[in-house]
């Protein structure tokens, strides 16, 4: 059953290519999901580092990372490993998405150690994104 608020539901999402960024955000913030954007994988850890005035981390509101698998200064593979090394109950759920998948970079042992919750190869038809968002965030 898909949970009705998506409204409480915090997604980060991670992507060099601005076009791909904004595309991906407004297709998510129309299912009434509160979107975060980087272009960045370095000041998408620097804002999930943050607190907020109730001085609880940031990274303890988003339900969701969506993060590309090759970027400019880190790997999203890298990116996830960072965060796994604060979310150690595994509570952020992860979607990685490539251009790559086919050329083997992405490991099973890799993707099973970092709880990846799901692999999408590009590109991604918007409404196969929506798909797996809802069911990933409806769990």
């Amino acid at each position: 059953m898909l949970k009705s608020d998506t409204s409480a539901q915090y997604i980060l999402l991670v992507e060099d290519e601005s076009d791909i960024l904004d595309l991906f955000c407004e297709c998510l913030q129309s299912l009434g999901y509160k979107i975060v954007c980087f272009d960045n994988p370095i000041k998408a850890l620097n804002y999930l580092e943050m607190k907020e005035d109730d001085e609880e981390n940031i990274l303890a509101k988003c339900s969701l990372l969506i993060t590309d698998y090759k970027m400019p200064q880190m790997s999203g593979i890298d990116l996830i490993k960072k965060i796994r090394q604060k979310d150690t109950n595994f509570k952020l759920k992860i979607i990685l998405i490539s251009a790559f998948i086919k050329s083997d970079i992405i490991s099973k042992d890799i993707s099973n150690s970092l709880r990846i919750d799901k692999i999408i190869e590009k590109p991604i038809p918007l409404k196969n994104l929506k798909d797996e968002v809802k069911i990933l965030l409806s769990n």
